[in-house]
């Protein structure tokens, strides 16, 4: 064999990126750029699974996986000899694409030396970095600790495990609300110290959980804040993974606030496949918008060398600002609803939007926002 399993990764990351940004195209007709988003996804997300060099979590073995490439390698193929209606070029790209997945697999060993079952470690790994020394690189220092942005209205910067790096930055809003008490929108690592200097400002009262990938610390939390009431986007309780973590969560978000966050909050979901949404936050008081996922903006210094091909192809580097290609997918299943949704965020005019990764929009965030939302609203 002639492709190692660790270099098999790499391919297989930037073939979810290149199918990603391939659908991305206005050159490329509906049809194949749908299927090509669907490919995507369907790459980046078994990669993930995989026990090798490349994977977070060890549910398929690497010969499971090379099943499943040959498998997409050869849809891609036959949708591109099958869909007659289509140019020429664009069926031309789909047998061209399928063909190289197929070559690709026929020529890659199946035995990782090192995995999430193997006592290896996730994508990280094949960037031979330590993730603490990244922290404050990858981060917007001070982490852990509450920064003022407007009256009422707070950021805690922090970092965790990504799957395009070592370490990602994420981010936590907070909200003081009419009453005094705190709402922690996507909460970050817990600790005492930060726990400390959050009541300095008032109680925490609220932690809420607006989207799937932004949830896990919420237990943390809640643990040591018991007398907060929980809320999560709808359909994330129903998840394996989080009733295995024993969080509880007291209410999925309603399509409008809850009176007990004293009217000043909007809620808007923008809805996706598979039970995704993203709960979107606009506080009226300071005109700010509060996202997770649906804007990703990183700074390309920020980003370790050999992912930043991936992370422009993706479109989530600054100033693109976009979601990775498989959560565009997702949306898309949904595209009317979505579209209609992001409108209304647009509608608000926020002065600054605040999201979870990257740099957010301190100012102009309608037109920024409007801009990281071109794959979506036309």
């Amino acid at each position: 064999m002639i492709i190692s399993t660790r270099l098999h990764g790499l391919i297989d990351y930037g073939m979810a990126a290149l199918l990603g940004g391939l659908s991305a195209s206005r050159a490329l007709p509906p049809p194949v750029s749908r299927l090509l988003g669907a490919a995507g996804a369907y790459h980046a997300g078994y990669a993930a699974l995989t026990d090798y060099e490349g994977g977070l979590t060890p549910a398929l073995s690497m010969r499971q996986h090379l099943a499943l490439d040959a498998a997409g390698g050869a849809a891609l193929l036959v949708a591109g000899l099958a869909m007659r209606r289509q140019p020429d070029a664009a069926r031309a790209l789909l047998v061209g694409l399928g063909i190289t997945e197929l070559v690709v697999t026929a020529i890659s060993s199946a035995s990782p030396r090192q995995g999430p079952g193997q006592g290896g470690g996730p994508v990280a790994r094949l960037l031979a970095q330590d993730s603490h020394e990244l922290a404050h690189h990858v981060g917007y220092p001070p982490l852990d600790t509450p920064k003022p942005v407007a009256e009422g209205l707070f950021i805690v910067d922090s970092t965790l495990e990504g799957a395009l790096g070592a370490v990602l930055g994420t981010r936590m809003t907070v909200i003081r609300l009419p009453d005094g008490g705190l709402l922690l929108h996507s909460p970050t690592r817990f600790s005492l110290k930060l726990k400390g200097e959050l009541e300095a400002i008032g109680p925490v009262r609220h932690l809420v959980a607006p989207s799937f990938g932004h949830w896990t610390f919420m237990k943390d939390w809640s643990d040591a804040c018991p007398e907060a009431t929980t809320w999560a986007t709808p359909s994330l309780r129903s998840r394996g993974q989080v009733r295995r973590s024993g969080l509880r969560l007291d209410h999925d978000l309603p399509g409008t606030a809850p009176p007990e966050w004293g009217d000043a909050i909007q809620l808007v979901p923008v809805p996706g496949a598979a039970g995704f949404t993203e709960t979107a936050m606009f506080h009226r008081p300071t005109e700010t918008l509060v996202l997770t996922d649906l804007v990703i903006n990183l700074e390309s210094p920020k980003v370790p060398l050999p992912v930043r091909p991936i992370a422009w192809a993706f479109g989530v580097l600054s100033p693109d600002g976009m979601p990775p290609p498989y959560l565009r997918a997702i949306v898309r299943q949904r595209q009317a609803e979505a579209a209609r949704a992001a409108s209304r965020l647009i509608a608000l005019r926020p002065e600054r939007v605040i999201f979870a990764h990257g740099r957010w929009f301190e100012r102009d965030g309608t037109e920024h926002l409007r801009r990281s939302f071109r794959w979506l609203v036309d």
